[in-house]
C-alpha cells in the first residue's frame, strides 16, 4: 500500500486519541482487501492500526472485544484490542478506528502442510470454543455468505450493463452453472464461524500459527462455510495451483481438534461453493467498483482488477473439482 505524507498527520490524530505517543515510522499493509491498515511505531510501542470500512460499524469492535478474553485465555491467541483515553474500543471521527497491540510475526512465504496441520488445529479448537460459549454477535454484515443474493445482484448487474457484460459472458455462465451442483446444508454443524479465515488472517512465526485475526465477520452458521474458505485459501499457492497436501494437511488438523460428524466429501463439495461464491463476488464488483480494495500499481480500475480476480478464482476452481472429482462425487 503506497503511503502518504497525509496518512502520517491522520493516523498522528488517531494514535492521540489512545495516548499512544508520536508517530516514527508507519507503513501500510497490503494483505486486506475490505479494511486499510498500518503497522505504526511511535515513542511507546508499535502497534497495528485500522481504518475500518463503511460496511461495519461500532458494533464490529463490541463483538471483538467481548470474545478475546475468552478466546485468548482457552489457548487461541487474538491481537489485544486497545482502549482509547475516552474508555472504548474505538474512536471515529470521519472514519472508524481501532489500535491493536503489535504480535511479533514472521512473513509466511508458502504454507507446508506442517504449518496446515497446525492452522488447521486452531480452526478447529476456535469452532469447539465458541460452541461452548454463549455469544451471539451484535452485528450482522447483510447479505455475507448469502448465495443466493450474491447471484441474484451479479444476475442484476450483468443484465444492466450489457457492454461490461459482453466481456464476461463465460465467466458469468460458468459460475451460474456450476454453483448449482454444490450446496452447504440447512442445519449441519451450527456454531459462531469465523466467517473470513483466509490464511492473511493468522499470524505465523517458525511455521506455528501465533495469531488470528480480524473476527469481523463473526455469525452463526454451519462449520462448512469456514472450512471451504479456509482450505480454498490456504490450499492456494502463489502462481494459482491447488496443493492437495495442504488441503487434506489442513483437514486432519482440524478434525483431530473438532471431529466432524459428516462426510468428506461435503467439506469437498464446501470448498467448491465458497470458492465459486468468491468469484460471484469479484465479478459483482467487476460491474459496481465498490467494495474491494483495488491495486492502482498493476491495474487502471477496479473492473480491470476485479476481472482478474475473477478469471484466476475460476480456474483455480478448475483445479481444485479435478482433485476431488478423483474421491468422490463431487458437487
Amino acid at each position: 500500500m503506497e503511503t502518504k505524507q497525509s496518512d502520517k498527520k491522520s493516523l498522528q490524530e488517531v494514535i492521540n486519541q489512545f495516548d499512544l505517543g508520536n508517530v516514527k515510522e508507519f507503513s501500510g499493509m497490503n494483505d486486506g482487501i475490505v479494511n486499510i491498515s498500518y503497522n505504526v511505531k511511535t515513542t511507546r510501542g508499535n502497534f497495528i492500526v485500522q481504518r475500518l470500512s463503511e460496511i461495519f460499524d461500532e458494533r464490529t469492535i463490541q463483538d471483538y472485544n467481548e470474545v478475546q478474553s475468552y478466546l485468548r485465555t482457552n489457548g487461541i491467541n487474538v491481537p489485544v484490542l486497545l482502549p482509547s483515553i475516552y474508555g472504548k474500543p474505538f474512536h471515529r471521527n470521519s472514519h472508524l478506528w481501532r489500535i491493536f497491540e503489535y504480535i511479533p510475526n514472521e512473513a509466511l512465504t508458502e504454507i507446508n502442510p506442517e504449518t496446515a496441520l497446525e492452522t488447521g488445529k486452531v480452526l478447529g479448537r476456535f469452532h469447539r470454543l465458541m460452541k461452548g460459549y454463549r455469544f451471539k454477535p451484535r452485528f450482522s454484515l447483510e447479505g455475507f455468505h448469502d448465495t443466493e443474493g450474491y447471484l441474484k445482484k451479479l444476475k442484476e448487474c450483468y443484465e444492466s450493463n450489457e457492454e461490461k457484460a459482453k466481456k464476461v459472458k463465460d465467466e458469468y455462465n460458468f459460475i451460474n452453472s456450476r454453483i448449482k451442483s454444490h450446496k452447504i446444508p440447512k442445519g449441519l454443524g451450527i456454531t459462531i464461524i469465523h466467517g473470513d479465515p483466509n490464511l492473511g488472517n493468522f499470524l505465523f512465526k517458525d511455521n506455528k500459527v501465533v495469531s488470528m485475526l480480524d473476527l469481523d465477520t463473526l455469525m452463526e452458521a454451519s462449520e462448512l462455510i469456514d472450512l471451504g474458505d479456509a482450505f480454498r485459501s490456504w490450499s492456494q499457492t502463489k502462481d494459482n495451483k491447488f496443493n492437495p497436501n495442504i488441503f487434506y494437511s489442513s483437514l486432519e488438523g482440524y478434525k483431530s481438534e473438532n471431529p466432524i460428524s459428516y462426510d468428506e466429501s461435503q467439506v469437498y463439495s464446501a470448498t467448491g461453493f465458497i470458492t465459486l461464491e468468491l468469484a460471484a463476488r469479484f465479478l459483482t464488483d467487476y460491474f459496481e467498483e465498490s467494495y474491494f480494495q483495488w491495486d492502482s500499481n498493476r491495474f487502471s480500475s477496479s473492473a480491470e482488477h476485479n476481472l482478474a480476480r475473477t478469471k484466476k478464482t475460476v480456474n483455480y476452481y478448475n483445479q481444485l473439482s479435478k482433485e476431488f472429482a478423483k474421491r468422490s462425487h463431487f458437487g
